[in-house]
């Protein structure tokens, strides 16, 4: 048996004793009450540490998901840049006549000169000089020409890719 004893204020003994191995009946109840508290806490962490990682992973896979698509469109847009640089190279290239209409980045304009040149070029010259310059223009394109000159007496145009590039008299 273990004894032990205390003062208390008035003078008075207070005395518990015991056997070895049993505890007196309200510690013992403490005691469960601790260790279902603590299984509580230990329980609560765990659900919180399963709901952080299941959140953890659900962020992986959608930023995984967002990240294919992402690629997806970028080589979409590689594809298309791609195919529209080749369509503007071949609408410019005189002898490929597999791209007829300009491709909708580039304004109307090729190798072959607008309506609006032509009447600006032939503008306030006499009929028979406009006769020939538009005649010049119209050679210069069936030779498929990017870079050529047009004259009349007293005035000629350098003309580059279907556009007035230079000009003078004399």
């Amino acid at each position: 048996m273990i004894g032990w004893s205390r003062t208390c204020g008035g003078g008075e003994f207070i005395t518990a004793s015991f056997q070895r191995g049993r505890l007196p009946h309200g510690v013992m109840f403490m005691e469960n009450e601790l260790v279902q508290i603590f299984e509580l806490l230990v329980a609560l962490v765990a659900a919180i540490a399963a709901y952080w990682q299941h959140r953890q992973k659900s962020q992986a896979v959608e930023a995984r998901e967002e990240a294919i698509v992402e690629k997806e469109v970028a080589e979409a847009l590689q594809w298309a840049a791609e195919s529209e640089k080749n369509d503007v190279v071949s609408y410019f290239d005189p002898a490929d006549d597999t791209v007829t209409k300009p491709p909708d980045s580039v304004p109307t304009r090729s190798w072959k000169m607008s309506d609006e040149t032509r009447r600006w070029v032939t503008f306030n010259h006499k009929p028979d000089e406009q006769a020939s310059l538009l005649k010049q223009i119209a050679d210069a394109e069936e030779q498929r020409k990017v870079s050529y000159f047009i004259s009349v007496p007293g005035c000629f145009y350098e003309i580059e890719y279907g556009l007035v590039k230079g000009g003078g008299r004399g």
